[in-house]
């Protein structure tokens, strides 16, 4: 059963509001890249959160704006910018800070992202997952490992991981071992993406047993981003929302793979899938 894995799902409050349900800021886009961003939104609203922001630079802005859920918020800093900066970061930060940020989905690899990502570290507030992108920054300055800790989220890939291995000069050669080295060297809860994404945290190292070949597909990350950042800002710690959101994304894709075929299958459709996904953990409370 489900509950035999993880802690159950708090039941909402019958005096629950959008501000007592946690808020996501999802930090990331550049020009041809706004998709990922957008469905970490997506995702993160059909998780329960109470709001969600779409952060986004400037030249994406109209797109963003277009394209996005109509529940969700779009912000940019509107300095005609194709990427983030450290400044558009900085204008970022004066806002109210969310419950929890996703930082990377879509973000690009201009080199002065990489300040912007090291101006948010600095100055951040509350808990964060760093996916896709933000992980490719933070392999450009490797010192910044040291501004992660325990209230981050890592969602590497495969080909993310072993970038950061060699970056951090992690120990072993499987993917379990990768996980742990970098989670003993960041302090962060570190997810293995994969066919079995492992997750590893303070209490130890969790394989997932929900997922299918069909979510090899573009965009299924940063749906995970998303349903994780989601947890953490209704209230799980770190670990619980990341092996709670492995195993709802998996579930929905093997949901979604029922209703469209793994071949067929795209990242819209995990979201789609993901409210029945989450009646099968009130199932299990």
């Amino acid at each position: 059963m489900v509950g035999e894995t993880f802690p159950a799902l708090p039941p909402r409050p019958f005096d629950a509001n959008k501000s007592t349900m946690g808020s996501v800021t999802v930090v990331g886009a550049s020009t041809g890249l706004s998709g990922a961003a957008l469905l970490a939104a997506h995702a993160a609203i059909r998780s329960g959160c109470g709001r969600v922001t779409v952060a986004v630079p400037a030249t994406v802005a109209n797109v963003a704006e277009e394209q996005k859920p109509l529940e969700v918020m779009c912000w940019s800093p509107h300095d005609g910018e194709s990427c983030w900066t450290a400044t558009a970061i900085e204008s970022l930060l004066e806002s109210p800070h969310p419950d929890c940020w996703v930082f990377g989905c879509g973000l690009g690899r201009d080199r002065r992202s990489t300040a912007a990502l090291a101006t948010w570290l600095e100055a951040r507030s509350n808990p964060a997952v760093i996916d896709a992108d933000g992980l490719w920054h933070l392999g450009e300055d490797p010192a910044l490992i040291g501004q992660l800790g325990q209230d981050t989220i890592l969602t590497p890939h495969e080909g993310e991981l072993n970038r950061l291995a060699e970056v951090f000069d992690l120990k072993g050669l499987r993917r379990e071992d990768l996980g742990t080295t970098l989670h003993q060297r960041s302090g962060s809860v570190v997810v293995a993406k994969g066919p079995g994404t492992i997750t590893v945290g303070p209490s130890g190292v969790f394989p997932n047993r929900t997922g299918n070949p069909g979510m090899a597909t573009a965009g299924s990350g940063d749906v995970l981003a998303g349903v994780i950042g989601a947890l953490v800002a209704r209230g799980d710690p770190p670990e619980t929302a990341a092996r709670r959101g492995v195993w709802l994304h998996g579930y929905a894709g093997d949901l979604a793979a029922r209703r469209r075929g793994q071949e067929s299958m795209i990242a819209g459709d995990i979201i789609e899938m993901l409210g029945e996904a989450f009646q099968k953990l009130e199932e299990c409370r």
